[in-house]
């Protein structure tokens, strides 16, 4: 049963929004692009200043720059929806593809997470853990899309 998958006419948007969080997430993380546009005070559930100053504290309003974050959810919203979509032929083949693509996925996430924490460390370990979010999801759909195609090709 398929009840779970969204309706295959997402897909389209679902590409824009995660190529769109993907292009941006890049801007600012190898560039540091962070548009004056999303400098805005948003209300953190927890925030520190500095380990030593008395300003922490919970629900405290704070200046940020939100560019970063609204390429996290991109990311997010986009990769779900595009990797829980229907195809436009859902039958037992593409639920198997769709189940073996995520399993290996988790393997190979987990396995690079493994040598992150051989070989990574200090705040360039933190780096790996802030992309880390996104690769399971990014790595299914990839090891999904060329399942897929491969398959396609095959019939």
């Amino acid at each position: 049963m398929t009840t779970y998958l969204f309706p295959n006419s997402v897909k389209p948007w679902a590409w824009l929004i995660l190529i769109l969080g993907v292009i941006g997430g890049i801007l600012a993380t190898a560039f540091e692009f962070e548009p004056e546009l999303f400098e805005m005070k948003v209300l953190s559930l927890y925030s520190t200043d500095d380990f030593f100053v008395q300003n922490n504290g919970f629900f405290k309003w704070m200046e940020q720059n939100i560019f970063d974050d609204i390429c996290g959810v991109f990311i997010i919203i986009g990769g779900v929806l595009l990797g829980f979509s229907r195809e436009k032929i859902e039958d037992e083949f593409i639920m198997q593809l769709r189940l073996s693509s995520l399993a290996l996925a988790v393997y190979v996430n987990y396995g690079i997470l493994l040598l992150a924490f051989l070989l990574i460390h200090g705040l360039d370990f933190f780096t790996v853990m802030i992309y880390n979010m996104f690769t399971l999801l990014l790595i299914f759909i990839l090891i999904f899309q060329i399942k897929l195609k491969t398959a396609k090709d095959g019939r």
